[in-house]
């Protein structure tokens, strides 16, 4: 299941969530803290077609180059000096390996593009 799929499910789940009511499958999930990030960081207005849309193009370059893309927050989710959305504008597409050495860094000069 991908981060479009736990977006999706953040309307149902999030009450929850915010309750501290975690559902089984969120905490059996190696990656429990990352899925209750996408579902509170999901606004109920989010456009889901084009969430969808996004991780189709993620899924099609990969098929066609043989490289894994995956869907990749701009604005982290979890960082010190910032937090990300889960939305479109928020978000692109780019190779598993790209994602994963960016980790969790967001560049100091990134956060002043945002204020010109």
């Amino acid at each position: 299941m991908g981060m479009v799929d736990h977006a999706a499910r953040a309307k149902t789940t999030k009450p929850r969530i915010l309750c501290g009511d975690i559902p089984r499958w969120i905490r059996n999930s190696k990656r429990a803290r990352y899925i209750t990030s996408v579902i509170l960081s999901t606004p109920p207005w989010v456009d889901r077609e084009a969430l969808k849309a996004l991780a189709y193009r993620a899924a099609c370059l990969s098929e066609m180059t043989g490289v894994e893309h995956v869907l990749d927050h701009i604005v982290p989710l979890n960082h010190p000096r910032v937090c990300g959305l889960t939305v479109p504008w928020n978000l692109e597409v780019t190779t598993r390996k790209a994602n994963g050495a960016k980790s969790n860094h967001f560049p100091d000069e990134r956060q002043l593009e945002m204020f010109e």
